[in-house]
């Protein structure tokens, strides 16, 4: 096992691998994303246009979360 302190915000690819003579092979590897979380969203607003029309919403996102960020409205 290892331990790695990630420093910065963002993707980042760890990978282990094994040297044989002068080959190298794959043997894992894993994605880690880090970053800030998510804030509430602020300033909730909807609009929807006659009875049939689709609601827009808009919202202001806070923070950058510098991670992939999905927002619902229920």
């Amino acid at each position: 096992s290892a331990e790695f302190l990630v420093r910065t915000y963002g993707k980042h690819m760890f990978s282990c691998k094994l040297v044989c003579e002068d080959k190298k092979k794959l043997i894992c590897g894993i994605d880690i994303e880090s970053g800030n979380p998510p804030e509430e969203p602020r300033n909730v607003s909807c609009v929807q246009h006659g009875m049939d029309g689709h609601p827009v919403c808009t919202w202001e996102r806070g923070r950058l979360t510098y991670i992939h960020t999905t927002y619902v409205i229920q």
